[in-house]
């Protein structure tokens, strides 16, 4: 049969669970040169990458090889090793709830500096929109509208809400990275009308979400279209940047740089257009997401 190629669809420790449209779904470990190694990354393999295994004589399929990626999300909550999310990715879908429990917009703003330096297209879904006034679904998505991002709001309880969701998806491999609670999983269910992820009920008495999901899992659906879930996340660590990456990921400031006098600069003087720029230009939950960023990156680099 000879190696053939698949995407990582789940981890389960050291079993990969591995998809081809031609063979379907199937279970693979990684051949002993793989498993020695060495790698920065925590997962050197993870949901998404491109795989070549092969099935042994004893039945048993085992990963060769594994291809270049075309790019991947990661988050950085310290001084460790970075945390590869997934890769080979069109689109991550940030699904931000406004209620029950509601995402804070540094949560966003972070998520979606990771994204911009990555070159993956973002996508702002809010979620639970059945619980909050127009004028507040107005508000938010005018807010991220106008920085140019794509914004889209939600609920499950309006089927007609939830179509456009699923046209900017298709033909696309989509991650949803969201907080616990925020209908990651509901919406896997909903999209793929049978129950693929456990869900559970947001804490009564805390009001955050209880996390049901524990590892990222590919779903491939019709039309070449792959969504991608993941755990919830409490914070979105975003120490892989400096502090140029910073500035440029936020809108307000990047397209403050091509009032540089040098081309590539970035020496990030008192004359830095960008940092100029800072206090005017960003509305004030964004300046706050910004200056506790700024902080953390100016203390780690000293």
């Amino acid at each position: 049969m000879g190696k053939q190629k698949f995407t990582i669809a789940r981890i389960f420790g050291a079993y990969y669970e591995l998809y081809s449209k031609e063979t379907s779904y199937v279970l693979a470990v990684l051949k002993g040169k793989l498993r020695l190694k060495d790698s920065k990354d925590r997962h050197p393999f993870v949901v998404g990458d491109s795989v070549y295994a092969e099935k042994t004589t004893g039945e048993e399929w085992v990963i060769l090889e594994k291809e270049e990626r075309k790019n991947y999300l990661t988050r950085k909550s310290d001084h460790g090793d970075s945390h590869v999310l997934s890769a080979n990715l069109d689109q991550v879908a940030i699904l931000a709830s406004y209620a029950e429990p509601e995402t804070k917009s540094g949560f966003i703003d972070r998520l979606l500096a990771a994204a911009f330096h990555t070159k993956i297209d973002p996508l702002i879904v809010f979620t639970k929109k059945d619980l909050v006034s127009k004028d507040v679904i107005l508000d938010k998505e005018k807010k991220y509208r106008d920085l140019g991002y794509q914004v889209i709001s939600i609920s499950l309880l309006d089927e007609d809400s939830v179509s456009p969701f699923w046209e900017s998806c298709k033909g696309k491999r989509t991650f949803l990275c969201g907080n616990s609670g925020v209908g990651k999983s509901s919406l896997v269910n909903h999209l793929h009308k049978k129950t693929i992820q456990r869900t559970s009920l947001v804490s009564g008495s805390t009001k955050k979400g209880k996390h049901t999901t524990t590892n990222s899992f590919a779903l491939f659906l019709e039309e070449d279209t792959v969504i991608i879930d993941s755990p919830g996340v409490k914070e979105w660590g975003i120490l892989h940047l400096d502090r140029t990456e910073l500035l440029e990921s936020f809108p307000e400031l990047g397209s403050k740089k091509i009032h540089c006098k040098e081309v590539h600069c970035c020496h990030l003087d008192e004359n830095c257009p960008m940092l100029l720029a800072m206090e005017t230009e960003l509305e004030d939950t964004r300046f706050k997401t910004w200056n506790l960023c700024w902080k953390v990156l100016k203390n780690r680099i000293g």
